[in-house]
Protein backbone atom coordinates (compact mmCIF):
# COMPACT_ATOMS: atom_id res chain seq x y z
CA UNK A 1 0.00 0.00 0.00
CA UNK A 2 1.21 3.19 -0.80
CA UNK A 3 0.10 6.62 0.46
CA UNK A 4 -0.93 9.04 -2.44
CA UNK A 5 -0.60 12.66 -1.61
CA UNK A 6 -3.73 14.75 -1.16
CA UNK A 7 -5.09 17.63 -0.12
CA UNK A 8 -5.44 18.77 3.85
CA UNK A 9 -9.17 17.77 4.33
CA UNK A 10 -9.24 21.94 5.36
CA UNK A 11 -7.75 22.79 1.79
CA UNK A 12 -10.24 20.41 0.20
CA UNK A 13 -13.37 22.04 2.12
CA UNK A 14 -12.33 25.57 1.17
CA UNK A 15 -11.99 25.00 -2.32
CA UNK A 16 -15.43 22.96 -2.46
CA UNK A 17 -16.97 26.31 -1.06
CA UNK A 18 -15.43 28.46 -3.66
CA UNK A 19 -16.89 32.43 -3.69
CA UNK A 20 -20.12 31.42 -1.34
CA UNK A 21 -20.78 33.49 0.95
CA UNK A 22 -21.39 31.85 5.07
CA UNK A 23 -25.29 32.76 4.51
CA UNK A 24 -25.44 31.37 1.09
CA UNK A 25 -24.10 28.29 2.52
CA UNK A 26 -26.18 27.80 5.33
CA UNK A 27 -29.20 29.28 3.21
CA UNK A 28 -28.58 26.40 0.74
CA UNK A 29 -26.98 23.70 3.01
CA UNK A 30 -29.41 20.33 3.13
CA UNK A 31 -29.05 18.38 6.05
CA UNK A 32 -31.12 15.37 4.37
CA UNK A 33 -28.22 15.44 1.43
CA UNK A 34 -25.27 15.36 3.51
CA UNK A 35 -22.71 12.97 4.12
CA UNK A 36 -22.65 13.10 7.18
CA UNK A 37 -26.30 12.71 8.17
CA UNK A 38 -26.03 9.95 6.32
CA UNK A 39 -23.04 8.31 7.74
CA UNK A 40 -25.15 8.39 10.70
CA UNK A 41 -28.21 7.28 9.23
CA UNK A 42 -26.29 4.02 8.17
CA UNK A 43 -24.63 4.46 11.45
CA UNK A 44 -27.73 3.31 12.99
CA UNK A 45 -29.45 0.87 10.88
CA UNK A 46 -26.06 -1.10 11.17
CA UNK A 47 -26.04 -1.38 14.86
CA UNK A 48 -30.26 -2.08 14.73
CA UNK A 49 -29.43 -4.71 12.21
CA UNK A 50 -26.10 -5.70 14.29
CA UNK A 51 -28.46 -6.56 17.36
CA UNK A 52 -31.13 -7.99 15.46
CA UNK A 53 -29.37 -10.56 13.29
CA UNK A 54 -26.83 -11.36 16.38
CA UNK A 55 -29.75 -11.32 18.33
CA UNK A 56 -27.57 -9.41 21.68
CA UNK A 57 -26.43 -6.29 22.39
CA UNK A 58 -23.66 -7.38 24.77
CA UNK A 59 -19.86 -7.64 22.13
CA UNK A 60 -20.76 -4.87 20.08
CA UNK A 61 -19.23 -4.61 16.40
CA UNK A 62 -15.90 -3.58 17.41
CA UNK A 63 -15.48 -6.26 19.69
CA UNK A 64 -16.70 -8.24 17.25
CA UNK A 65 -14.07 -7.21 15.38
CA UNK A 66 -11.57 -7.94 17.44
CA UNK A 67 -12.42 -11.55 18.36
CA UNK A 68 -12.96 -12.08 14.88
CA UNK A 69 -9.09 -10.85 13.93
CA UNK A 70 -7.68 -12.86 16.89
CA UNK A 71 -9.62 -15.87 15.47
CA UNK A 72 -8.18 -15.76 12.21
CA UNK A 73 -4.73 -14.09 12.88
CA UNK A 74 -3.55 -15.52 16.52
CA UNK A 75 -2.06 -13.98 19.44
CA UNK A 76 -1.39 -10.43 18.42
CA UNK A 77 0.49 -6.78 20.28
CA UNK A 78 -1.69 -4.28 20.84
CA UNK A 79 -0.02 -2.23 18.13
CA UNK A 80 -0.73 -5.09 15.34
CA UNK A 81 -4.20 -5.69 17.10
CA UNK A 82 -5.21 -1.72 16.28
CA UNK A 83 -3.73 -1.32 12.79
CA UNK A 84 -5.91 -4.80 11.84
CA UNK A 85 -9.37 -3.45 13.13
CA UNK A 86 -8.61 0.84 12.66
CA UNK A 87 -8.53 1.83 15.70
CA UNK A 88 -6.66 3.98 17.97
CA UNK A 89 -4.34 2.29 20.52
CA UNK A 90 -5.82 4.39 23.61
CA UNK A 91 -9.71 3.19 22.37
CA UNK A 92 -8.01 -0.24 21.97
CA UNK A 93 -6.81 -0.33 25.42
CA UNK A 94 -9.73 0.60 27.05
CA UNK A 95 -12.07 -1.81 25.33
CA UNK A 96 -9.27 -4.68 25.59
CA UNK A 97 -9.46 -4.18 29.42
CA UNK A 98 -13.68 -4.47 29.53
CA UNK A 99 -13.35 -7.91 27.07
CA UNK A 100 -10.74 -9.06 29.68
CA UNK A 101 -13.20 -8.60 32.07
CA UNK A 102 -15.88 -10.21 30.57
CA UNK A 103 -13.14 -13.36 30.25
CA UNK A 104 -13.60 -12.91 26.14
CA UNK A 105 -9.74 -11.94 25.88
CA UNK A 106 -6.49 -12.64 27.03
CA UNK A 107 -3.94 -10.32 27.90
CA UNK A 108 -0.59 -11.04 28.82
CA UNK A 109 3.22 -9.30 29.06
CA UNK A 110 5.12 -9.93 25.13
CA UNK A 111 8.06 -12.13 26.08
CA UNK A 112 9.79 -10.65 22.86
CA UNK A 113 8.76 -7.27 24.40
CA UNK A 114 8.38 -6.59 27.91
CA UNK A 115 6.77 -3.13 27.04
CA UNK A 116 4.37 -4.35 24.69
CA UNK A 117 1.15 -6.57 25.54
CA UNK A 118 -0.27 -9.87 23.89
CA UNK A 119 -3.72 -10.32 23.16
CA UNK A 120 -5.48 -13.82 22.24
CA UNK A 121 -8.94 -14.69 22.46
CA UNK A 122 -9.92 -16.99 25.25
CA UNK A 123 -12.11 -19.78 25.27
CA UNK A 124 -15.22 -18.19 26.40
CA UNK A 125 -14.36 -15.32 23.58
CA UNK A 126 -14.25 -18.13 20.99
CA UNK A 127 -17.65 -19.49 21.89
CA UNK A 128 -19.41 -15.78 21.73
CA UNK A 129 -18.04 -14.83 18.30
CA UNK A 130 -19.37 -18.71 16.54
CA UNK A 131 -22.33 -17.52 18.77
CA UNK A 132 -22.91 -14.45 16.22
CA UNK A 133 -20.54 -15.35 13.05
CA UNK A 134 -24.03 -16.36 11.66
CA UNK A 135 -26.22 -13.53 12.21
CA UNK A 136 -22.54 -10.79 11.18
CA UNK A 137 -22.48 -12.55 8.00
CA UNK A 138 -26.08 -11.88 6.85
CA UNK A 139 -25.63 -8.25 7.65
CA UNK A 140 -23.83 -6.78 5.08
CA UNK A 141 -26.30 -8.69 2.32
CA UNK A 142 -29.30 -7.47 4.47
CA UNK A 143 -28.09 -4.17 4.67
CA UNK A 144 -27.10 -3.45 0.77
CA UNK A 145 -30.37 -5.47 -0.41
CA UNK A 146 -31.90 -2.41 -1.40
CA UNK A 147 -28.97 -1.95 -3.52
CA UNK A 148 -29.09 -3.48 -7.32
CA UNK A 149 -26.66 -6.29 -6.72
CA UNK A 150 -24.52 -5.19 -9.38
CA UNK A 151 -23.91 -1.46 -7.75
CA UNK A 152 -23.24 -3.26 -4.38
CA UNK A 153 -18.63 -4.08 -4.98
CA UNK A 154 -18.84 -0.34 -6.48
CA UNK A 155 -20.78 0.97 -3.26
CA UNK A 156 -18.48 -0.70 -0.75
CA UNK A 157 -15.00 0.02 -2.93
CA UNK A 158 -16.38 3.86 -2.71
CA UNK A 159 -16.72 3.50 0.67
CA UNK A 160 -13.38 2.11 0.83
CA UNK A 161 -12.25 5.09 -1.01
CA UNK A 162 -13.82 7.37 1.73
CA UNK A 163 -13.12 5.48 4.79
CA UNK A 164 -9.61 5.29 4.26
CA UNK A 165 -8.81 8.00 2.01
CA UNK A 166 -5.18 8.55 0.71
CA UNK A 167 -4.64 4.76 0.00
CA UNK A 168 -3.38 3.91 -3.70
CA UNK A 169 -5.55 0.76 -4.67
CA UNK A 170 -4.93 -1.70 -7.35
Amino acid sequence: MHKVKTKSPKAEARSAVGDKSLEDIARTLKLDKGLGFLVRLLDTRFKSLYEQLTTQSEITPRQFGVLLTLYQCGTLTLTKLAGHIRVDRSTLGEMISRMEERSLITKRINKNDRRSAEVSLAPFGKHALLELVSGVSQLQTVLLAPLAPEDRPHFMRCMKFIAEPGIERG
